[in-house]
């Protein structure tokens, strides 16, 4: 009886312990794991998108469409309204009379600084800004070295205002980000009931040189547009240099409203 006793005990398998892997190692892995589903995430939103414009809000007599293009990790913004302008109250706000840093510090958060590089030329049909605009930390400043190129369709009348960056045409500011991309469009369309369509596509990269996430632009973007349209824009262009402006190498639809009301 002793030696079957003797038997079972040691034929009895030994439970081995299992051994936790080191925290370090475990973070290291869930920040791994954290890092490559962020990458994918990126790579995924960059490829995606149609190129087509999509209806991203109505309010206020104010449309705002967004386009994804693939390959771009931006969306482009373009708003859109309609109102009872004259085509030189329109473009008077970026042509000679609205090109001060008055103008700037309205349209633009943060902007403090603004030089004129190159008046406005009729006959080339463009001037030449740097717009300087202030950025909480740890972002630097940006800088905005842009022309604006005016453009009329002698037929329909159309204007169109092209606003590009010349990133290169002056020696960089030391500790200042330089815009690199930036294509803003205003177009002024008149409209058969007498009103001008408004329109603005916005296709802006602050990333530039440094560090800006690209997600809180694209998350801003539709808000803002009809935040600017609906305050900002409207309310500027009821001011009386705009409204009285006079550009004479604008073929307008109609007169400004001081010049009505001095042939009565």
């Amino acid at each position: 009886m002793s030696h079957v006793s003797n038997t079972t005990t040691t034929d009895k398998a030994a439970v081995p312990r299992k051994i936790k892997a080191p925290l370090w190692k475990r973070l290291y892995f869930a920040f791994s794991l954290l890092v490559m589903a962020v990458l994918a995430a990126h790579i995924a939103w960059v490829a995606s998108g149609t190129g087509q414009w999509k209806l991203a809000k109505d309010a206020d007599g104010i449309q705002v469409y967004l386009l994804k293009a693939p390959g771009d990790a931006l969306l482009k913004a373009k708003t859109v309204m309609e109102g009872d302008y004259t085509l030189t109250q329109l473009a008077s706000q970026h042509l000679i009379v609205g090109d001060t840093l008055e103008n700037c510090i309205k349209w633009i958060p943060g902007c403090k600084d603004m030089k004129r590089i190159q008046d406005f030329d009729p006959v080339r049909g463009y001037d030449k800004d740097m717009w300087r605009v202030d950025l909480p930390g740890p972002f630097a400043d940006r800088e905005l070295l842009i022309a604006t190129m005016f453009e009329q369709n002698k037929q329909t009348k159309e204007v169109v205002l092209d606003v590009v960056s010349l990133p290169n045409t002056l020696p960089h500011t030391p500790g200042v980000v330089r815009i690199e991309r930036m294509h803003n469009r205003w177009t002024y369309t008149p409209k058969p009931n007498g009103k001008v369509e408004v329109s603005l596509i916005q296709d802006v990269d602050l990333p530039g040189i440094g560090f800006f996430p690209y997600i809180l632009l694209n998350m801003t973007l539709v808000d803002h547009s009809h935040k600017f349209f609906a305050t900002t824009l409207r309310e500027t262009l009821k001011e009386e240099r705009y409204v009285n402006a006079k550009l004479d190498f604008i073929d307008d639809i109609r007169q400004p409203e001081s010049a009505v009301t001095s042939t009565h």
